[in-house]
């Protein structure tokens, strides 16, 4: 995905996460009014959990609305689901409520300020974070189109407008982005120009030649170890 369109997602996951700030603001406000530490921490806690999720499925939505467009008039010669996430995919994710325990240690310099319900709701929301990631990464497949490669699916890797890319990254690549592609046996490796990050394929030996056939027809050179 192009830094130009990484900023459009960003921004508009801001504009969600603002307006979820105006809706949830009212619960919070009315929790520390209240008088209750514990409960108002709680509101608190779970209103910054929901917020990230808003942020991550609002951009989720609009990479599939991107990714989609190109599929509507293509030729697919291939689907290939593209597996887990890695690990690495999700640290920027962690580090949003990660926040919420590294500012108090950082103003006060003292490690004292770290409470359990703190340690409790990041754990609670890495916890969540791994499950939906889990259940989403299913939904990520890559199409093999006249056109290009389309990587497709319910996307929650936070994007942030910066020159780095993850690997099978949601968007549409057109061959003439493609540099080349090199055969592992059990998956090929697209690369691509732009710094657009790498596309990994995996899938049985007869569907990965369709796809070698696809993109040396299309000018794709193969490279050599």
């Amino acid at each position: 995905m192009s830094n130009s369109m990484k900023t459009v997602v960003f921004i508009i996951s801001l504009i969600a996460y603002f307006i979820y700030l105006s809706i949830s603001s009212a619960f919070i406000n009315a929790a520390v009014n209240a008088g209750n530490q514990v409960y108002a921490a709680l509101v608190i806690f779970i209103s910054s959990g929901v917020g990230i999720l808003v942020m991550l499925y609002a951009q989720a939505a609009v990479k599939y609305w991107y990714a989609g467009r190109p599929l509507k008039n293509a030729t697919i010669h291939a689907r290939l689901p593209l597996g887990k996430f890695r690990l690495t995919d999700r640290l920027l994710v962690y580090f949003l409520p990660a926040l919420a325990i590294i500012i108090p240690v950082m103003q006060t310099r003292s490690l004292r300020v770290i409470t359990w319900p703190l340690v409790l709701f990041l754990v609670m929301i890495i916890i969540i974070v791994e499950i939906l990631f889990y259940v989403n990464s299913k939904t990520m497949k890559a199409y093999i189109t006249n056109k290009g490669i389309i990587v497709r699916g319910i996307d929650l890797r936070l994007e942030i407008p910066i020159p780095s890319n993850y690997h099978n990254q949601s968007g549409y690549y057109p061959f003439n982005r493609i540099i080349t592609f090199l055969d592992l046996n059990d998956k090929l490796l697209v690369e691509q120009s732009y710094d657009l990050g790498s596309i990994i394929l995996k899938g049985d030996l007869e569907t990965l030649k369709q796809v070698k056939a696809v993109l040396t027809a299309n000018g794709i050179k193969q490279k050599k170890f």
